[in-house]
């Protein structure tokens, strides 16, 4: 935080960024600031330089991924989750208030408790945890799970022997990380605070989560019946009977994987087709990798289903051929070898895993099913001409982006759905790149939402997206 630093890149008038630290030193107001969407800090600018724009509020991390993402990828984030309860002690909300101004973290004063705590007693240090408690609770309701999980493990170390204060700490490390797909990390840190509180039902319901999306469905359907009998909840029942459903569906499936994947498959599906799902799922996984920048944490969870099995378990509609609500659920009844249909069914659903983690489930349908056509590999070609048809003549006008669950269009609303989320993607591809895209997933993971995220990502709205799409479609393929 010097004038003399060296300058890491400059910023341009009109760009977005957060600011995640204000510093005062040497006369000067220093503000760190990252790039939207981005975990780490790019530097430090003079604050004075930066224009405070007021926008829409960002959804809190209670609602992440609490509505169901859309057809075939289904609804993985029912998470039974809420923000952690802050205490209702004045202490706290003094120290809130000199934390949190304006909308930004005062790391100054966190450090000044810090340096308090390091050389007082219990109360300086109750003062620093409760510090990086607020900053915690702040980031959460930012969506910036990295800096709100770095601020909880931060006020561990000054909870010390107070144990609300510790269970707090590793109650909202857990959330973060919960929500950052970071499972076995947040069970650890759940298991921890359950033996401070042992009678806690949201505890219990978060280590059933967790445990579910390890494929572990006897510990999450035990944590999920814990949870029920602490404290009966609509959402955890819910959750309680589809593990429930999962577990006597999958009882005499048999298992197998590798480092990215836990596959399980019924007894009619032979091992050399789970092998060969496994290599392709492994390569796929490499390549998405690199196209969306951004690796999940933890084993995807795979299972291979009769066609029976397979609607009994997802209650789809007839249009879906494959389903993905955290774990990639395909029909193969009959297959005997990896087919170039079943290969692109297999890197649609991979993306929406990887969709779904990277933007810690905010990313809206329309987007999510155009990513993981284009991924797949599938274009526009021949629905060009109708699409901009149907666009001249205003028909279809509220499946362009409708926002409710897919699963519930009839498979005329659903095919016209796809060919144009596709058709949209296919143009801000063509327009942006692979930067664009990942741009607006970025936007949807720090909270923006509707056209406030295609503004902050690409600097245009829905209406004029449209126009860019079948300017697109024409030049592509009507010329």
């Amino acid at each position: 935080m010097d004038k003399s630093g060296s300058i890491v890149r400059s910023l341009a008038k009109g760009e977005s960024v957060y600011v995640d630290l204000r510093v005062d030193q040497g006369g000067m107001l220093w503000c760190g600031v990252r790039i939207v969407g981005q975990t780490r800090r790019l530097g430090f600018v003079d604050c004075r330089s930066l224009e405070r724009v007021d926008g829409p509020q960002p959804a809190s991390a209670a609602a992440a991924g609490a509505k169901p993402a859309g057809t075939a990828h289904g609804s993985p984030a029912e998470i039974p989750l809420s923000r952690p309860t802050m205490p209702a002690e004045t202490g706290y909300a003094a120290i809130k208030a000199q934390v949190v101004k304006d909308g930004e973290i005062d790391s100054g004063y966190i450090a000044t408790l810090e340096a308090q705590a390091r050389s007082g007693g219990a109360a300086a240090s109750r003062r620093a945890a409760l510090a990086h408690l607020a900053a915690g609770d702040f980031e959460l309701a930012q969506n910036d799970l990295y800096e709100a999980a770095q601020h909880f493990e931060a006020m561990e170390a000054f909870a010390g022997q107070q144990r609300e204060l510790l269970r707090l700490s590793l109650m909202g490390r857990a959330h973060a990380l919960l929500l950052q797909s970071e499972f076995s990390s947040a069970l650890e840190a759940i298991q921890r605070a359950r033996k401070i509180a042992p009678n806690s039902a949201e505890a219990a319901a978060m280590a059933g989560w967790a445990h579910y999306r390890l494929n572990q469905t006897d510990a999450a359907v035990a944590d999920f019946e814990a949870a029920q009998r602490l404290g009966p909840n609509e959402s955890v029942a819910r959750l309680l009977a589809k593990v429930k459903q999962d577990r006597n569906a999958e009882s005499d499936f048999r298992q197998g994987g590798s480092s990215h994947f836990v596959l399980r498959y019924h007894g009619g599906a032979s091992h050399q087709l789970a092998y060969e799902i496994i290599q392709t799922l492994e390569g796929q996984f490499r390549s998405l990798s690199a196209e969306l920048r951004y690796t999940p944490p933890e084993p995807i969870g795979v299972i291979l289903y009769t066609r029976e099995a397979f609607r009994d378990v997802t209650r789809t509609p007839g249009w879906v051929g494959a389903a993905n609500d955290g774990r990639i659920r395909v029909p193969v009844q009959g297959v005997e070898t990896i087919s170039p249909e079943l290969t692109q069914i297999l890197k649609h659903e991979l993306t929406h895993s990887f969709i779904f983690q990277k933007t810690a489930g905010r990313c809206p349908t329309w987007l999510n099913e155009g990513i993981a056509q284009w991924m797949e590999g599938r274009r526009t070609g021949g629905d060009a001409a109708p699409l901009v048809a149907l666009y001249e003549r205003d028909q279809a006008k509220a499946l362009r982006y409708y926002p409710g669950s897919w699963m519930n269009l009839n498979a005329a609303q659903a095919r016209f759905a796809y060919a144009w989320s596709l058709a949209v993607v296919e143009a801000i591809e063509a327009q942006s790149g692979l930067d664009g895209i990942d741009r607006l997933l970025d936007a949807q993971r720090s909270g923006a939402s509707g056209e406030a995220a295609l503004v902050q990502a690409l600097h245009t709205k829905f209406s004029d997206l449209d126009q860019t799409t079948i300017a697109y479609l024409r030049q592509t393929y009507l010329h």
